[in-house]
C-alpha cells in the first residue's frame, strides 16, 4: 500500500524557502505510524538517500522537524553539516513557522547511529526515536525521543524543547523524505513560475568586464562634499550576528585588494565575532590611497540580553565613539567612555546606515530581532540619516542564483523578499540591495563583484544627499546670521 504523507502544500513551500530550493520536492521514504518507530527499518529506508528532512507531528498539533544536508549512512560517529537546520511548521494546530540554525559545535550537527532514528545535534538537540516500537496507526506514542535545543542549534537564541516542540515527543507520526525535483504539473512548469522572463529583469545590470571595472573606478574617484570638510564618508553597518555585515566590508576590501581577504572577523558562530567599533578603510590597489568612505562595523545583534545595546547606537550615529571601542554588555557608552568624541563634528557622524539582513530569514525572523531593526532604521530617520538594506546570501535563498549569480534579477523570490523587507521596514525597495559576499571562494568573482560594488555606489550616493541637505541648510543658516548682522 502506498504511503500517504501529511506534510502539507503549505508546509512544502515553507520548507522549500527554507533550503532555497523553488523546485524541490518531498518523496516520502519512511512512515512511522505505519512501519513502526523502528531504527533498522528507518535506516534500511533512509540511509544514503542524500540529504533528508524528517518530520514529527505530536499529540498538542505541533508540526517540527529536522533537516540533514548529509546523508544518513549508518556511520557511527557524529557529522558536520551545518546547512542542517531544526524547524518548526505549526504551533498547536497553527501555522507558525521557525528555523533554528546550527550555529555551534558544528561538528556534531548529525549523530549518526545505526541502532538510532534520525538525530540532530550533540546534546542531543533532537534525537527522533531510539528502539523499536511498534506502528501506533493513528494513536500517540512515546517513542523515546527527546530535545535539549541550544547546544548545536539555536545556541544563544533563546530556542528550547518549549519553542521547537510544545515540549511533548508524543507522536501521532514521523515521517522522513527525501529531496529531490518537484515535478511539474498541468498548469505549467514551477520552476518557470520561479524565473522572470530573459529581458524581463526588475532591475538591469550590465553583467561584464567592462561594468566591474567602470563601477570601481567610479568608487574610487568618489569624493564627498569638501565644504563640509568631510573626507571621507562614514557607512555604519548593523545586522544580526551571522547576516553576513563584517563580510560585505571583507568581499569591498577583496575587489581593491586583487584577492579574497579576511580583514574583518567573520563566520558562523552563535555570539557576534565583532567586538569592538571599527571604522575600516579601503585602499586602491594601485597607488595604496585610502578611498573617500569608511565602513564602520559594530556589534551583531542578538536576541537575547548580548550583543549590540540599542541604547549606545545615538553615539555612534552621532559619531561619538572613537575607532577600536570595545563593546561591553554590563557598561553604556557615556560621555565617561575612554576616547568619547565630545565635539564631534559632521566628519564624525554616520551619513548612511547599511542594514545586513540574511534573506533566508526574512519571513522567520523573530519579531524582537526585527523590532531592533525597525528601531535602528527609525534612529536614523529622525536624525536624516538615509538607510539601506543588504540582503546577503541571495545564492543561498534560490538554487537557480546559486548557479548563476547573473540571474538574481530575474528571481520572483528575491524581488518577493525585496517588497517583503519594504513593507516590514517602510523602505523604499530602491534602498534594498540583494548581494553576495565572499564566504568560500578563494578566487575574485566578477558577479559578486559587480553586486557589492552596485550597491555600493548607491550608499554613497544616498551619503552625498545626506551632505548635500545639511550643506543647504548651513548655507541657509550663515544667509540668516548675515542678513541679522546687516
Amino acid at each position: 500500500m502506498a504511503l500517504r504523507k501529511r506534510l502539507t502544500e503549505e508546509d512544502e513551500d515553507q520548507l522549500r524557502e527554507w533550503l532555497g530550493k523553488p523546485d524541490a520536492g518531498f518523496e516520502l521514504l519512511f512512515k512511522a505510524s505505519t512501519q513502526g518507530y523502528n531504527s533498522a527499518t528507518f535506516r534500511q529506508l533512509c540511509n544514503n538517500k542524500g540529504p533528508t528532512v524528517t518530520v514529527a507531528y505530536n499529540a498538542i498539533g505541533w508540526v517540527f522537524g529536522g533537516y540533514a544536508s548529509e546523508s544518513w549512512t549508518g556511520r557511527g560517529a557524529y557529522v558536520q553539516a551545518p546547512d542542517s537546520f531544526l524547524f518548526r511548521l505549526c504551533n498547536a494546530n497553527k501555522f507558525d513557522p521557525l528555523k533554528i540554525p546550527a550555529n555551534a559545535n558544528l561538528q556534531n550537527c548529525l549523530y549518526d547511529n545505526q541502532d538510532r532514528g534520525p538525530v540532530f545535534g550533540g546534546g542531543h538537540d533532537f534525537q527522533v526515536f531510539t528502539g523499536n516500537s511498534a506502528a501506533n496507526n493513528g494513536n500517540f506514542i512515546n517513542a523515546n525521543g527527546s530535545s535539549a535545543v541550544g547546544y548545536t542549534y539555536g545556541s544563544g537564541m533563546g530556542h528550547n524543547a518549549n519553542t521547537f516542540c510544545g515540549a511533548n515527543l508524543n507522536y501521532l507520526d514521523v515521517e522522513v523524505y527525501s529531496i529531490g525535483k518537484r515535478e511539474s504539473k498541468e498548469d505549467g512548469d514551477p520552476i518557470e513560475k520561479k524565473m522572470l522572463q530573459e529581458g524581463k529583469e526588475w532591475r538591469k545590470v550590465q553583467w561584464s568586464d567592462e561594468e566591474r571595472e567602470r563601477l570601481k573606478q567610479q568608487i574610487a574617484g568618489y569624493k564627498p562634499r569638501p565644504c563640509l570638510s568631510v573626507s571621507q564618508v562614514n557607512v555604519l553597518l548593523v545586522g544580526q550576528v551571522g547576516s553576513g555585515k563584517s563580510s560585505f566590508f571583507n568581499t569591498i576590501n577583496s575587489i581593491y585588494k586583487g584577492r579574497v581577504s579576511s580583514q574583518a572577523m567573520a563566520g558562523s558562530q552563535p555570539h557576534s565575532l565583532t567586538t569592538r567599533y571599527r571604522t575600516y578603510e579601503v585602499r586602491g590597489e594601485r597607488n595604496g590611497e585610502t578611498l573617500c568612505f569608511r565602513l564602520c562595523d559594530t556589534m551583531g545583534l542578538e536576541d537575547a540580553n548580548t550583543g549590540l545595546d540599542l541604547d549606545d547606537l545615538p553615539y555612534l550615529l552621532d559619531g561619538n565613539v572613537p575607532d577600536r571601542y570595545q563593546f561591553n554588555a554590563a557598561v553604556n557608552i557615556s560621555p565617561a567612555t575612554p576616547g568619547f568624541k565630545n565635539m564631534a563634528g559632521m566628519k564624525d557622524r554616520t551619513h548612511c546606515v547599511a542594514l545586513a539582513l540574511d534573506i533566508c530569514n526574512i519571513s522567520v525572523m523573530p519579531q524582537g530581532a526585527m523590532d531592533k531593526i525597525k528601531t535602528i532604521y527609525n534612529k536614523a530617520l529622525k536624525r536624516g540619516i538615509p538607510s539601506v538594506v543588504l540582503l546577503t546570501k541571495v545564492d543561498k535563498a534560490c538554487e537557480f542564483v546559486a548557479d548563476d549569480l547573473t540571474l538574481v534579477y530575474r528571481s520572483r523570490f528575491i524581488l518577493e523578499k525585496v517588497q517583503e523587507v519594504s513593507e516590514k521596514l517602510g523602505l523604499p525597495e530602491y534602498h534594498i540591495f540583494p548581494v553576495q559576499n565572499y564566504s568560500k571562494q578563494t578566487s575574485l568573482d566578477n558577479k559578486i563583484d559587480i553586486l557589492a560594488l552596485s550597491a555600493l555606489a548607491q550608499i554613497l550616493g544616498f551619503a552625498d544627499d545626506y551632505l548635500d541637505e545639511h550643506y543647504e541648510a548651513l548655507a541657509t543658516e550663515n544667509l540668516e546670521k548675515l542678513n541679522v548682522k546687516e
